[in-house]
C-alpha cells in the first residue's frame, strides 16, 4: 500500500483535505530502520518530528522499563512537539526494516492551527498522558467527569409499561427485566416508578398491589437530560433534585436510564472510590456489587496494558479490604475470640501475584488455646460462606479456613510445618508451595511474624528441604525445541498451546521462592524478592533485570490472553496460542525461555540437584 493511502487510512489525518495529504506526503521523510536503532532518547534535546509506524514495532522505554509497545499505523512524538520539552522516553526499534514516516514540526503545528478536529485529537491525547501519572486526588475529579459525556458511557435500556397496570405486575416486569424501576405511560405523559415507591407508597401502608395502578405511585414528569451532555451536568441535576435515577434522551427520544450505580461502576478504576465503597457497605448483597466493578475494572486494566506487577498489587489490596470487611462482620455476629488470631492469605493471593483466573487460597492461625476451636469453626464458616456470596471463587484444592486442615493453633502449624518440611512427599511440597507465600491480611501480625522465624529456623537444621524445593522448580524445562522451534501440546483442546504458567511463571516463582527462603526474606511478591536478591548480591543486577522483565512479560502475556477469553465468556486459563503473538513477541518469548534455562541451571548447580533430575 503507499504511504498515501496508509495516511489517509490513519486517524485523525483521515479527515484532512487531499491537498494537506498531498503535502505531507511531499514534504515528509520516510526512514527505513534496523532492529535495535534508537530514534531518539528520553531527556534528549525535544524532537522535530512527528512519526507514523508504516510498518514493523517499536518500544517506548523510560528508565529502561517498556511503557508502550507501538505497530503499524501508530502515532508517537506529539508530546515534546507540542510542549516543546524533551522527550520523556526513548523510542528503540524493535524489529527489522521498520518502515517509519517523519512529518516535519512546522507541518504538525500549521495543521494544528488550522483544523480544530486534528488538534482536539492530539490535546485529549495529550491529557491522558499526563493522567497517568498517579495522583492521590478525591475520587470523583471535575476534569474527567467533564470530559466524559453521557452517551460515552454504558447505561440501562428503558423499560416502558402501561400505566393502568397494577403494581403486583409492576413488580414482576421489573423482576423479569432484572430492573429496579421502569418508565409509566399516562396517556402523552411519562412517569418512572421504583422498587423504593412500590416499598414505601405500597406495602409499608398494606395497600392491596392488586388494586393499586403503577400510574397512581409514579413520579411524574421525568427529569430529562440530553446524552450529548457531560456527565457532570448529570450528577448536578440529580445532586439538585435528590433523584438516583435520569432519563437519558438523544435527538429527542429516550435513550437510556442514567443511575447511581452506572456511575459507581464508571468510577470503578479509581482504587480510592472503591476503597471507601467497601469501608461503607452495610451488608455482603452491597459488597457483592462492589466485587462485580472490581472485577471489570481489572479487565479493562490488563487490557489498556497496565503493568502487571500492579495489576496483582490493585487485585490484592481490594481484595485484603473485602476480607477486613467481611471478617469485621463476622466478628460483630460470632463475637470477639478469647484469644488472638489471624486470618492469612497464601498462595498467588500471599504473593499479591493473582491472575484473572485465580481462585482463594487462605489459612487461620490462633493462639494455643483448644477451647477456642469450636469459635473458629463458627466463625470460619461464615467467613468463607460471606467471600462465596460476594463473588469470591471457591478453591477447588480447599484451601481455605472452612477446612480444618488450614485453621490451626500456633503449635499446630508448628508441627504440621515440621512435617512438611521432614518428609518432602509431593503433597507436602505442593502444600509448601502454596502456604511459604503468606501474609497477613487481618488479626494479630505478630502470630504471622512467629510463622516466619520458626520456618527460617528450621530450614538451617533441614539440609535437605531446599534442595527438594528447589528440585521443583527445574521440573518444567522450557519448551524450545530444535532451532529454536516452540513445544506446544499435541493434542486435546489445547493442541498448539503452551501452557504459560507451569513452563514460564512457575520456574521462576518457586527458583525465587527458595533463594528467599535460604536468605531469610520475608516478602513475599515476587518482583520484590528478586529485587532483594540483587541488593544482597545473589543476583548481578543485570541478571535480576533481566529476570524480572521476564517475569513481567510473562505475567502481561497470561493476563491478556485471560482478559480476552473472558471478554469473548471463555474461561480463563494458563494456555497461549503462539501464532497470536506478534514477531517480536514471538522472538522475546524465546529469550525469555532461554533466560529460564540459565536461572534453572544457576538453581542445578547451587543445590546440587544432579540427583533429582
Amino acid at each position: 500500500m503507499e504511504i498515501k493511502e496508509i495516511i489517509k487510512q490513519t486517524y485523525p489525518f483521515d479527515n484532512l483535505p487531499e491537498k494537506e495529504i498531498n503535502d505531507i506526503v511531499s514534504t515528509s521523510d520516510l526512514k527505513i530502520l534496523k532492529k535495535g536503532e534508537i530514534l531518539f532518547r528520553e531527556n534528549s534535546e525535544p524532537l522535530n518530528f512527528l512519526y507514523i509506524i508504516l510498518n514493523g514495532e517499536v518500544f517506548l522505554e523510560r528508565n529502561s522499563q517498556l511503557i508502550a509497545h507501538l505497530k503499524r499505523g501508530d502515532i508517537f512524538g506529539y508530546v515534546s512537539l507540542m510542549s516543546d520539552l524533551p522527550p520523556a522516553s526513548t523510542a528503540r526499534i524493535v524489529e527489522e526494516d521498520t518502515q517509519i514516516i517523519q512529518i516535519k514540526k512546522e507541518k504538525f503545528k500549521y495543521l494544528l492551527h488550522q483544523y480544530d478536529d486534528f488538534a482536539k485529537f492530539f490535546t485529549k491525547e495529550l491529557a491522558k498522558r499526563v493522567h497517568r501519572i498517579p495522583k492521590l486526588t478525591s475520587s470523583f475529579q471535575m476534569e474527567r467527569l467533564l470530559d466524559v459525556r453521557i452517551r460515552d458511557i454504558k447505561i440501562k435500556e428503558p423499560i416502558l409499561i402501561r400505566g393502568d397496570l397494577n403494581i403486583t405486575d409492576t413488580s414482576k416486569t421489573m423482576a423479569e427485566n432484572d430492573s429496579t424501576f421502569c418508565l409509566v405511560q399516562k396517556g402523552g405523559d411519562i412517569g418512572i416508578i421504583t422498587e423504593r415507591d412500590i416499598i414505601k407508597k405500597v406495602l409499608a401502608k398494606e395497600l392491596d398491589p392488586f388494586k393499586i395502578q403503577a400510574k397512581d405511585i409514579a413520579t411524574f414528569p421525568i427529569i430529562t437530560m440530553d446524552a450529548s451532555e457531560p456527565l457532570f451536568n448529570a450528577l448536578l441535576v440529580m445532586a439538585k433534585h435528590g433523584i438516583r435515577k435520569l432519563v437519558i434522551k438523544e435527538n429527542g427520544a429516550i435513550w437510556g436510564i442514567l443511575d447511581d450505580r452506572v456511575v459507581i461502576s464508571h468510577e470503578s478504576k479509581n482504587i480510592l472510590f472503591l476503597i471507601k465503597e467497601i469501608d461503607r457497605a452495610k451488608n455482603v448483597e452491597e459488597l457483592s456489587y462492589i466485587y462485580s466493578l472490581v472485577n471489570e475494572s481489572v479487565i479493562e486494566g490488563v487490557m489498556s496494558g497496565l503493568d502487571p506487577e500492579y495489576v496483582g498489587k490493585y487485585i490484592a489490596e481490594l481484595n485484603d479490604r473485602f476480607m477486613i470487611k467481611i471478617a469485621q462482620m463476622v466478628e460483630e455476629e460470632c463475637g470477639l475470640p478469647s484469644c488472638e488470631y489471624a486470618i492469612m492469605v497464601i498462595g498467588s493471593e500471599g504473593r499479591r501475584e493473582q491472575s484473572l483466573k485465580t481462585d482463594q487460597d487462605n489459612a487461620l492461625i490462633f493462639e494455643n488455646n483448644s477451647n477456642n476451636k469450636e469459635y473458629f469453626e463458627k466463625f470460619s464458616t461464615r467467613y468463607i460462606d460471606y467471600l462465596l456470596n460476594i463473588g469470591f471463587p471457591p478453591c477447588l484444592g480447599n484451601v481455605m479456613i472452612s477446612n480444618p486442615y488450614w485453621r490451626r493453633t500456633k503449635d499446630e502449624w508448628f508441627k504440621e510445618i515440621t512435617r512438611w518440611m521432614e518428609n518432602p512427599k509431593p503433597e507436602n511440597v505442593l502444600n509448601i508451595s502454596i502456604f511459604f507465600d503468606f501474609r497477613n491480611v487481618f488479626g494479630k501480625e505478630e502470630l504471622t511474624e512467629e510463622l516466619w522465624q520458626f520456618i527460617f529456623n528450621k530450614i538451617k537444621t533441614s539440609k535437605h528441604f531446599l534442595p527438594f524445593l528447589a528440585s521443583e522448580a527445574i521440573k518444567f524445562r522450557p519448551p524450545i525445541g530444535f532451532l529454536g522451534k516452540f513445544q506446544t501440546e499435541k493434542e486435546g483442546e489445547h493442541k498448539g498451546e503452551i501452557d504459560i504458567k507451569k513452563y514460564g511463571i512457575f520456574p521462576i516463582t518457586q527458583g525465587i521462592r527458595v533463594l528467599s527462603l535460604h536468605n531469610e526474606i520475608r516478602n513475599t511478591n515476587t518482583f520484590e524478592r528478586i529485587r532483594n536478591l540483587r541488593n544482597i548480591s545473589i543476583f548481578t543486577s543485570d541478571f535480576a533485570r533481566d529476570l524480572e522483565e521476564s517475569y513481567r512479560f510473562l505475567m502481561t502475556l497470561r493476563l491478556k490472553s485471560q482478559a480476552k477469553k473472558i471478554r469473548n465468556n471463555i474461561p480463563p486459563d494458563n494456555y497461549i496460542n503462539p501464532k497470536d503473538l506478534s514477531k517480536t513477541e514471538r522472538e522475546i518469548l524465546r529469550d525469555i525461555f532461554k533466560k529460564i534455562e540459565e536461572f534453572q541451571k544457576l538453581l542445578f548447580d547451587k543445590y546440587n540437584l544432579r540427583y533429582f533430575s
